[in-house]
């Protein structure tokens, strides 16, 4: 069935002047299905109808600790992350070492759509690890060593809700880091300014706060550091032990002394909560919100988990007007519509996450392999007249199950049971409530008026509202039917 301009465009959004208030359910802005969703929508990857409803029998500030409470690590993509990394690999150990990083890549991709419980329900963790991995951008093309990026990979899970300080000084030294942005031949007389011109220009201040002279003098600072069987090992004869003068500060510094300076800088909170903001907001950010996040985060030594639970509790990330103003990107769109349907990532399970990486790819967005250290520009850079096409195309594929082949290789999607799925909604034999509820749970916006129309015209295919039911031998081609119609929808692109 063919939508119509007036149907296919998304409902504009206005800014609100909310701030980071605690949210109070009123008459006109009460924690429902379209608030719940947009909560779960923002913190998880594809949250199931299942998970709404339990957010809805909380309050928002319970589910949202609950989401704040990490699980434990996820067990490694394989025992090679415990090898020491090759030093002079051969051209077959070359290979191996690609199909380890996509192994890495399809390992990720199942833990986001294969989400584990904790004892308080569902974690943010997968959406913050991805966050700082856009953060802390680092290509899988340029750290040749698969060992090297699952050990930032296990970094950015460990302080994934921790302080961003120690977090920062962890990177500083982290053996892929060292080896992408040059820190390991960063040596006495021969500085390498890579590493010290991101840390302040991406990962900590922003430009502006800043000069020429200062990444110069950072640069000597942070000397001495080299990589080693997968380890950061410092050597005292490659580090300059003259003094430094950084950011208006003198002294014999050291990597650990550069962060120490960078911290007392008010910018370095400010830029980090602007970072968060857009993440989990809207990329334009109210730059009022953003002081009250930062003068937060400076409260609580640089502390995240305060930060991300006042912001996700506020009365402006639950306005009206922040739902549905970010667009998805393409492994929030493959890997959450594969875990919505309730589908399960694996090499024999309904979805291999190798496929999802590729799909992932095709799109725009390969993990581990970022365009450059800047990270994903994002936005509305993910939707293109050619992308939105291939879009469409996927997720119809995950709707109905195929079978690929892709050099060589076999690939399968299970059809996802429609049935099943549709039945994890409160009120499945009630026409009109489910399509309302799908609706709300698949897109941030309600479905009243002409869309309420045409979804009952797609589910009951002329039949009555009350001779619905999806026990009917034909339910199951009708739901996956009004299934594609919706992810065509541009609300869809929405989170």
């Amino acid at each position: 069935m063919a939508l119509s301009p007036d149907l296919l465009a998304a409902p504009k959004l206005a800014r609100t002047d909310a701030g980071l208030q605690p949210y109070v359910p009123s008459p006109d802005q009460p924690w429902d299905t379209l608030r719940a969703g947009h909560l779960l929508r923002r913190t998880l990857i594809g949250p199931q109808p299942s998970e709404i409803t339990q957010a809805l029998r909380s309050t928002p500030h319970q589910v949202v600790k609950n989401l704040l409470f990490l699980p434990n690590p996820p067990d490694p993509p394989g025992d090679w992350v415990n090898q020491d990394p090759f030093i002079r690999p051969t051209r077959a150990q070359r290979q191996l070492e690609r199909e380890w990083m996509d192994e890495i890549r399809a390992w990720w991709m199942e833990k986001m759509v294969n989400l584990t419980p904790t004892s308080r329900g569902f974690s943010i963790r997968e959406r913050m690890v991805l966050f700082w991995h856009n953060h802390f951008a680092t290509q899988a093309i340029d750290v040749p060593r698969p060992q090297l990026m699952y050990i930032q990979n296990t970094t950015l899970r460990k302080h994934a809700l921790g302080n961003f300080k120690t977090l920062v000084q962890d990177i500083t030294r982290d053996p892929a880091m060292l080896y992408y942005l040059d820190g390991r031949v960063n040596q006495k007389g021969k500085p390498n300014e890579n590493y010290a011109r991101e840390l302040m220009e991406l990962f900590t201040m922003g430009i502006g706060n800043y000069t020429e002279e200062d990444v110069g003098e950072a640069a000597r600072a942070l000397t001495g550091w080299v990589v080693q069987a997968g380890k950061a090992v410092f050597y005292q004869r490659r580090f300059d032990p003259e003094k430094k003068t950084f950011l208006g500060r003198r002294g014999n510094f050291n990597d650990t002394d550069i962060i120490d300076i960078i911290f007392e800088q008010e910018a370095t909170a400010t830029f980090i909560c602007r970072k968060l903001y857009q993440a989990f907001v809207y990329d334009i950010p109210d730059e009022s919100v953003v002081d009250q996040m930062a003068r937060l985060l400076r409260e609580n030594n640089y502390e995240i988990r305060p930060v991300m639970e006042a912001l996700l509790t506020s009365m402006h990330f639950l306005d009206k007007a922040t739902i549905g103003a970010k667009i998805k990107s393409p492994v929030e769109l493959i890997a959450g519509t594969a875990r919505t349907l309730g589908m399960w990532a694996g090499s024999d399970r309904d979805i291999q996450g190798a496929y999802m990486v590729h799909l992932a790819n095709t799109l725009g967005q390969h993990l581990l392999d970022p365009p450059n250290v800047a990270g994903w520009p994002g936005y509305r850079t993910w939707i293109s007249t050619s992308t939105l096409s291939q879009r469409h195309k996927v997720t119809d594929e995950i709707t109905d199950g195929k079978i690929f082949r892709i050099r060589r290789t076999t690939y399968r999607i299970i059809k996802p049971d429609p049935v099943t799925f549709i039945k994890t909604f409160p009120d499945p034999y009630d026409a009109v409530k489910l399509i309302r509820e799908m609706g709300a749970c698949l897109t941030p916006f309600e479905v009243r008026g002409e869309r309420e129309e045409l979804f009952l015209s797609a589910l009951l295919q002329g039949a009555a509202t009350y001779d619905w039911n999806p026990d009917d031998p034909a339910a199951p081609r009708r739901i996956s039917g009004l299934l594609k119609m919706i992810f065509e929808l541009p609300e869809y692109q929405l989170g």
